[in-house]
């Protein structure tokens, strides 16, 4: 790592520590401005617990219902936020470090159902056959709307050689899928070349792709090539900082932020000397998450980039896992990560060219879309004026 980008990152995380320490101290300990409106729905959910402790049909629990509601409640926030109980912290905390490492899935939760997000190329997932957007509706005979995301999450990263056997439910029809975890090696960042044009895919957003990135752009810019596509399609997860610095590649100035609930933020600026100066075109599609999200928004704010594909997945935020009293935690987003607009990526980025499935059997549409949005990706790479359309 050369001098320049290890003061990025010592800035940047000197900067980080106190603003997000500060923000979580806060929630922590912080009165709600409104007490009354809060006893109110407090009275609410003791009486809705009272009525089904004496009115349900069967006997319940009432750590089960408190649990419900506490997954519930973080269910609200966004996909990614959820709450461990207190004998699980200590085994969360080593899921988080193992992640996606052992499945190559990014999953999330929302109103009880449990999704993929997006799928690692080469990865245990792919291999067995997940693809973006299926939701998981059992594991190993067990439904997941009564497992917690947090508890997903720990399935998924179980021990290497662990078999899973997974019922998903795909564009209406059911599948059953055997999942073999495994640890794998992330791909490479590459360059291809489709039809005269250089596409660039991104296996990866981490500090290793900072380099990976630099050097294909400089090899780019020798052989006289100044037009470049650079797929983020199915990208989830990584390094949102590493995320500013590829940008800062292809960008000057400030190219985002890190803002938090109290309106504490951390500014990103990109290098002044710049390896890539030509045409540039993005795809994405709803597997596009995070710090991919990032690289996306600042490369068309920042840089004049097109967008083609689909919506991406829309969260690009910070989390931390906040302690609680008695020793359980809530996994949330503290602070969102914005582009040089300083509007904060909580909702998805619309593509300039929006490209559909067109109609036909499911079995064409899996291979069409993916194969539509690169082709029209490319026609969008050599107009040098093209309109913003849609293709159906």
């Amino acid at each position: 790592m050369n001098r320049s980008r290890i003061l990025f990152f010592l800035l940047s995380l000197a900067v980080l520590l106190p603003i997000v320490s500060g923000t979580l101290s806060r929630a922590a300990t912080d009165q709600p401005a409104d007490d009354d409106a809060l006893s109110k729905h407090l009275s609410v959910f003791s009486e809705v617990m009272s009525l089904i402790r004496r009115a349900y049909v069967e006997e319940t629990s009432i750590d089960e219902l408190l649990a419900g509601g506490l997954d519930g409640a973080t269910d609200a926030l966004d996909p990614l936020s959820t709450f461990v109980p207190a004998d699980s912290i200590e085994a969360f905390e080593e899921v988080r470090q193992i992640g996606r490492n052992h499945s190559g899935l990014t999953v999330g939760k929302e109103r009880g159902i449990a999704f993929v997000i997006a799928v690692d190329t080469g990865s245990p997932g792919e291999e067995a056959g997940l693809e973006a957007g299926d939701i998981l509706a059992e594991i190993d005979g067990r439904s997941t709307r009564g497992i917690p995301l947090w508890e997903l999450q720990s399935v998924l990263a179980q021990e290497p050689g662990t078999e899973l056997s997974l019922e998903i439910l795909r564009r209406g029809q059911s599948k059953e899928l055997a999942l073999q975890l495994q640890t794998y090696q992330f791909s490479e960042s590459i360059v291809e070349d489709h039809e005269g044009l250089a596409v660039l895919r991104l296996g990866r957003i981490g500090e290793d792709t900072v380099e990976e990135v630099r050097e294909a752009l400089g090899s780019l810019t020798r052989s006289g090539q100044d037009k470049l596509l650079i797929d983020l399609r199915g990208l989830a997860g990584g390094s949102s900082e590493a995320a500013y610095s590829i940008a800062g590649l292809f960008a000057s100035g400030e190219l985002g932020r890190l803002q938090g609930a109290e309106g504490a933020e951390v500014r990103f600026e990109g290098l002044q000397a710049l390896p890539w100066s030509g045409d540039t075109v993005v795809l994405v599609n709803a597997g596009t998450q995070g710090p991919a999200e990032i690289l996306a928004a600042v490369l068309r704010q920042q840089s004049g980039a097109r967008l083609v594909g689909q919506r991406s997945f829309g969260l690009a935020g910070h989390q931390s896992l906040v302690p609680l009293s008695d020793g359980s935690g809530v996994l949330l987003t503290d602070a969102y990560y914005t582009g040089p607009d300083g509007e904060p990526i909580s909702s998805s980025l619309v593509p300039d060219v929006v490209v559909r499935q067109r109609p036909g059997t499911v079995s064409e549409e899996e291979v069409e879309i993916e194969d539509l949005t690169l082709q029209r990706g490319l026609e969008v790479l050599l107009e040098a004026e093209a309109p913003i359309e849609e293709v159906a």
